[in-house]
């Protein structure tokens, strides 16, 4: 339980490293009659670069959180320059996470699809993407009338530390309360919310990813009883990071409530190796779990929705709102 591959963090770093604060005109010759468009695509460029204003966080518990008590440092937050990509305008790496929290992006009951998804970002339990692998995928499925919950949740690493601040056995009882409170909050609140309590799923990337299949396969519950053990209805794994505790003999072969699973990766991914996720999909598929895999040439790790990555890669997202509707979740 105790080994950890070393997340390179370079491999999250933007594609398209532009900022309101590098962000410096070049020289310009002057065109009489130009100054007009040029004020324009200026307005235009900073406008798309402006951060978007996310709905208000809140804390994931009220009171102490569940599962073992994580204490780190004081949180902190790295802004790093977003995509022009991105919905949100917005790369924030927050990290030493003690006290969770969450968002959420609801969609209007005109257009919603009775679909809700708890939403776990990447960063090794070292950090969590919050943007990049949160709030951009939250603010796209939104519009797909998705209600999205972002989560963020406790991590286990202290400042300037290359290894764990907890065991690994109990950092992730605390993690998995956390996504399970996640799954609570959008089942309590799905009246109000335009959700239908039995199409809530999860799904993270990387490390997300590896939290999200740990509570669909009702892992480190052991707090709960099986039976009050909150699961998901469907998962999505953006590839996910398929540590040494998923791939244990019969976790899978003997697991008989594992719930629809969509899988993406990158074949050029060296940082969680597709194989792995390949030799999973082959376990869950003779299982007899409706599944989904898609497996992309370019990509490599960290590619969140990575618009202008490849042409095929960037439309993943597109693929799992359609298998959504493949398995009926959307109607």
């Amino acid at each position: 339980m105790e080994n950890l591959i070393n997340f390179d963090l370079a491999s999250y770093s933007s594609p398209h490293p532009i900022s309101m604060t590098s962000f410096k005109l070049p020289p310009q010759k002057k065109h009489p009659g130009k100054s007009s468009h040029f004020a324009t695509a200026l307005f235009c460029a900073v406008f798309h670069l402006k951060a978007a204003e996310l709905p208000a966080g809140k804390p994931l518990w009220k009171g102490n959180p569940g599962g073992p008590a994580i204490q780190l440092d004081l949180e902190s937050v790295r802004h790093l320059e977003a995509s022009v990509h991105s919905p949100s305008g917005s790369n924030r790496v927050f990290s030493q996470v003690s006290e969770p929290s969450y968002t959420i992006h609801q969609t209007s009951k005109a257009t919603a699809t009775g679909v809700g998804l708890v939403l776990c970002p990447g960063g090794g339990y070292r950090d969590v993407w919050l943007d990049r692998e949160g709030h951009d995928l939250g603010i796209w499925l939104q519009k797909q009338g998705i209600t999205t919950l972002v989560l963020k949740y406790r991590t286990n690493y202290r400042a300037n530390q290359s290894e764990s601040a907890y065991p690994w056995a109990d950092y992730l009882r605390a993690a998995t309360a956390d996504a399970r409170q996640a799954l609570q909050i959008l089942r309590t609140q799905a009246s109000s919310l335009h959700l239908d309590p039995e199409k809530i799923g999860i799904g993270g990337f990387s490390a997300g990813g590896h939290l999200a299949l740990t509570v669909s396969l009702g892992m480190y519950g052991e707090d709960e009883p099986d039976a009050k053990l909150p699961r998901p209805n469907f998962a999505g794994l953006f590839y996910p990071w398929l540590r040494e505790d998923l791939t244990a003999e019969g976790i899978v072969e003997q697991n008989d409530t594992l719930p629809p699973m969509f899988f993406m990766h990158a074949l050029d991914d060296r940082l969680t190796p597709a194989d792995r996720c390949i030799e999973f999909f082959k376990r869950i598929h003779e299982k007899g779990v409706p599944s989904e895999l898609h497996l992309y040439s370019q990509g490599g790790h960290g590619y969140d929705l990575r618009e202008g990555k490849g042409a095929s890669t960037q439309m993943w997202k597109e693929s799992f709102v359609a298998w959504l509707t493949d398995t009926g979740f959307i109607r």
